[in-house]
């Protein structure tokens, strides 16, 4: 048996970085329509690890300062959590994180 030899080429690498987009922020406004109970039940059913402590104080600071930051995370997400919490009809939109 024939032992074969390989070829080592000299391929040159292209830049396979991908420009990563500025995270995107889910703002839950404060209303007067949803009870502070239900803030919390429908964050923490939503959204994915959250905690019931870390929902009251989101839902807390929404009702003090008239918003918080429920999640930053990129667009496409962001748009789906907006979705969801919408549909559950709290005040919720997105925005650019830093803006």
């Amino acid at each position: 048996m024939a032992a074969t030899k390989v070829k080592k080429g000299n391929a040159t690498r292209t830049s396979n970085k991908s420009r990563t987009e500025p995270p995107w922020n889910v703002m839950l406004h404060n209303d007067w329509n949803n009870s502070m109970p239900k803030v919390v039940i429908v964050l923490k059913k939503i959204i994915p690890g959250m905690t019931v402590a870390k929902a009251i104080r989101i839902m807390w600071e929404a009702h003090s300062s008239g918003q918080a930051i429920v999640k930053s995370c990129h667009k496409e997400l962001a748009e789906l959590y907006m979705e969801l919490l919408q549909a559950e009809n709290l005040a919720v939109d997105i925005e650019k994180a830093g803006t």
